[in-house]
Protein backbone atom coordinates (compact mmCIF):
# COMPACT_ATOMS: atom_id res chain seq x y z
CA UNK A 1 0.00 0.00 0.00
CA UNK A 2 3.16 2.26 0.76
CA UNK A 3 4.25 1.68 -2.52
CA UNK A 4 1.32 2.54 -3.92
CA UNK A 5 0.50 6.19 -1.96
CA UNK A 6 4.30 6.87 -3.31
CA UNK A 7 3.96 6.33 -6.66
CA UNK A 8 0.26 7.84 -6.78
CA UNK A 9 1.92 11.21 -5.02
CA UNK A 10 4.79 10.86 -7.52
CA UNK A 11 1.98 10.67 -10.49
CA UNK A 12 -0.14 14.23 -8.91
CA UNK A 13 3.21 15.93 -8.69
CA UNK A 14 4.62 14.87 -12.52
CA UNK A 15 1.59 16.42 -13.85
CA UNK A 16 1.26 19.32 -12.00
CA UNK A 17 4.68 20.41 -13.25
CA UNK A 18 3.86 19.76 -16.77
CA UNK A 19 3.28 22.91 -18.56
CA UNK A 20 -0.20 22.97 -20.71
CA UNK A 21 0.60 23.29 -24.71
CA UNK A 22 -0.34 26.47 -25.32
CA UNK A 23 -0.57 28.50 -28.63
CA UNK A 24 0.90 26.97 -32.03
CA UNK A 25 2.00 24.12 -29.62
CA UNK A 26 -1.74 22.98 -28.57
CA UNK A 27 -1.88 22.13 -32.24
CA UNK A 28 1.08 19.58 -32.91
CA UNK A 29 -0.91 16.52 -33.10
CA UNK A 30 -2.17 14.06 -35.45
CA UNK A 31 -0.68 15.36 -39.13
CA UNK A 32 1.19 18.56 -37.58
CA UNK A 33 2.90 16.03 -34.18
CA UNK A 34 6.12 17.10 -35.52
CA UNK A 35 4.85 20.75 -36.26
CA UNK A 36 7.84 22.74 -33.64
CA UNK A 37 8.82 26.19 -32.51
CA UNK A 38 13.00 27.06 -32.88
CA UNK A 39 14.66 28.48 -30.34
CA UNK A 40 16.49 31.16 -32.83
CA UNK A 41 14.47 30.87 -36.01
CA UNK A 42 16.61 31.91 -39.13
CA UNK A 43 15.93 35.18 -40.37
CA UNK A 44 12.93 35.18 -43.79
CA UNK A 45 15.49 34.55 -47.09
CA UNK A 46 16.04 37.62 -48.89
CA UNK A 47 15.58 36.46 -52.10
CA UNK A 48 13.91 36.51 -55.29
CA UNK A 49 12.35 33.38 -56.83
CA UNK A 50 11.18 33.11 -60.20
CA UNK A 51 8.45 30.85 -62.77
CA UNK A 52 8.75 30.01 -65.98
CA UNK A 53 7.23 33.17 -67.26
CA UNK A 54 9.60 35.19 -65.69
CA UNK A 55 7.35 36.29 -62.39
CA UNK A 56 10.34 37.13 -59.77
CA UNK A 57 9.10 37.66 -55.98
CA UNK A 58 10.38 38.04 -52.52
CA UNK A 59 9.22 36.15 -49.31
CA UNK A 60 9.46 39.75 -47.94
CA UNK A 61 6.48 40.90 -50.84
CA UNK A 62 4.15 38.53 -48.75
CA UNK A 63 4.65 40.93 -45.04
CA UNK A 64 0.98 41.07 -43.95
CA UNK A 65 -0.42 37.65 -44.91
CA UNK A 66 0.42 34.68 -42.88
CA UNK A 67 2.46 32.19 -45.13
CA UNK A 68 3.26 28.57 -45.58
CA UNK A 69 6.17 27.79 -47.06
CA UNK A 70 6.25 24.54 -48.94
CA UNK A 71 9.85 23.68 -49.86
CA UNK A 72 9.87 20.72 -52.26
CA UNK A 73 11.04 18.90 -55.47
CA UNK A 74 8.89 17.05 -57.97
CA UNK A 75 12.04 13.81 -57.58
CA UNK A 76 10.93 13.91 -53.60
CA UNK A 77 7.90 11.40 -53.08
CA UNK A 78 6.89 12.82 -49.56
CA UNK A 79 6.57 15.82 -51.40
CA UNK A 80 4.28 14.85 -54.28
CA UNK A 81 2.10 12.92 -51.83
CA UNK A 82 1.60 16.01 -49.93
CA UNK A 83 1.20 18.41 -53.19
CA UNK A 84 -2.70 17.56 -53.62
CA UNK A 85 -3.46 18.78 -49.64
CA UNK A 86 -1.37 22.08 -50.47
CA UNK A 87 -3.28 22.88 -53.18
CA UNK A 88 -6.43 22.17 -51.64
CA UNK A 89 -5.33 24.07 -48.64
CA UNK A 90 -4.96 27.43 -50.95
CA UNK A 91 -8.14 26.46 -52.72
CA UNK A 92 -9.95 26.48 -49.59
CA UNK A 93 -8.27 28.66 -47.32
CA UNK A 94 -6.28 31.38 -49.11
CA UNK A 95 -7.23 34.90 -48.64
CA UNK A 96 -5.95 38.09 -48.76
CA UNK A 97 -4.76 36.78 -45.14
CA UNK A 98 -3.52 33.58 -45.57
CA UNK A 99 -1.07 32.32 -48.86
CA UNK A 100 0.28 28.73 -49.58
CA UNK A 101 3.80 29.03 -51.17
CA UNK A 102 5.73 26.25 -52.49
CA UNK A 103 9.35 26.63 -53.96
CA UNK A 104 10.98 24.22 -55.90
CA UNK A 105 14.28 22.21 -55.61
CA UNK A 106 14.09 20.80 -59.08
CA UNK A 107 16.50 21.42 -62.04
CA UNK A 108 14.25 23.67 -63.52
CA UNK A 109 11.41 25.72 -63.14
CA UNK A 110 9.99 24.06 -66.12
CA UNK A 111 9.86 20.66 -64.36
CA UNK A 112 8.08 21.59 -61.42
CA UNK A 113 5.23 23.77 -63.89
CA UNK A 114 4.84 20.62 -65.48
CA UNK A 115 4.20 18.36 -62.80
CA UNK A 116 1.38 20.80 -61.34
CA UNK A 117 -0.28 20.72 -64.65
CA UNK A 118 -0.20 17.33 -64.92
CA UNK A 119 -1.22 16.78 -61.72
CA UNK A 120 -3.75 19.47 -61.65
CA UNK A 121 -2.28 21.61 -59.20
CA UNK A 122 -4.00 24.38 -59.81
CA UNK A 123 -4.93 26.83 -57.14
CA UNK A 124 -0.76 27.17 -56.33
CA UNK A 125 2.39 28.83 -58.14
CA UNK A 126 4.88 26.97 -59.21
CA UNK A 127 7.97 29.13 -57.63
CA UNK A 128 11.83 27.85 -58.45
CA UNK A 129 14.82 28.54 -56.35
CA UNK A 130 17.48 29.05 -59.19
CA UNK A 131 20.41 29.70 -57.01
CA UNK A 132 19.36 26.81 -54.95
CA UNK A 133 20.46 28.06 -51.96
CA UNK A 134 16.95 28.50 -49.82
CA UNK A 135 17.67 25.00 -48.27
CA UNK A 136 20.89 26.11 -46.48
CA UNK A 137 19.72 29.54 -45.53
CA UNK A 138 16.57 27.86 -43.89
CA UNK A 139 18.73 25.03 -42.78
CA UNK A 140 16.39 22.94 -43.88
CA UNK A 141 16.44 18.96 -43.11
CA UNK A 142 15.78 17.61 -45.86
CA UNK A 143 12.28 17.65 -48.04
CA UNK A 144 9.68 18.37 -48.23
CA UNK A 145 9.84 21.27 -45.05
CA UNK A 146 7.00 23.32 -44.33
CA UNK A 147 7.43 26.71 -42.62
CA UNK A 148 4.98 29.02 -41.18
CA UNK A 149 5.51 32.62 -41.23
CA UNK A 150 3.50 35.42 -39.56
CA UNK A 151 2.39 38.88 -40.55
CA UNK A 152 5.67 40.35 -40.10
CA UNK A 153 7.51 37.68 -42.02
CA UNK A 154 8.64 36.54 -38.66
CA UNK A 155 9.37 32.16 -38.74
CA UNK A 156 6.90 30.86 -35.81
CA UNK A 157 7.38 26.81 -36.77
CA UNK A 158 8.09 24.33 -39.19
CA UNK A 159 7.24 20.74 -39.77
CA UNK A 160 10.09 18.35 -41.49
CA UNK A 161 9.00 15.78 -43.50
CA UNK A 162 5.12 14.90 -44.89
CA UNK A 163 1.95 16.35 -43.90
CA UNK A 164 -1.72 16.31 -44.60
CA UNK A 165 -2.40 19.89 -45.31
CA UNK A 166 -6.48 19.35 -45.78
CA UNK A 167 -6.59 17.90 -42.17
CA UNK A 168 -8.93 19.73 -39.21
CA UNK A 169 -5.84 20.45 -37.39
CA UNK A 170 -4.34 22.19 -40.02
CA UNK A 171 -7.32 24.37 -40.94
CA UNK A 172 -7.58 25.29 -37.01
CA UNK A 173 -4.42 26.10 -36.72
CA UNK A 174 -4.44 28.51 -39.65
CA UNK A 175 -7.65 29.81 -38.61
CA UNK A 176 -5.81 30.55 -35.24
CA UNK A 177 -2.68 32.28 -36.82
CA UNK A 178 -5.15 34.03 -39.33
CA UNK A 179 -7.54 35.51 -36.39
CA UNK A 180 -4.11 35.97 -33.80
CA UNK A 181 -2.56 38.42 -36.26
Amino acid sequence: MLVLGLVAILLVIVQSCSQPKVGIDAFSKGTLKRLSVLSTPPDQPKMYLTTTTGSQMKLSNYKGKVILLNVWATWCAPCIAEMPTLNRLQMVMGSENFEVITISMDRTADDAKLWFEENDISALTPWHDASYSISGKLRLPGLPTSILYDVYGREIARLPGEADWNSTEVKSLISYLVEEN
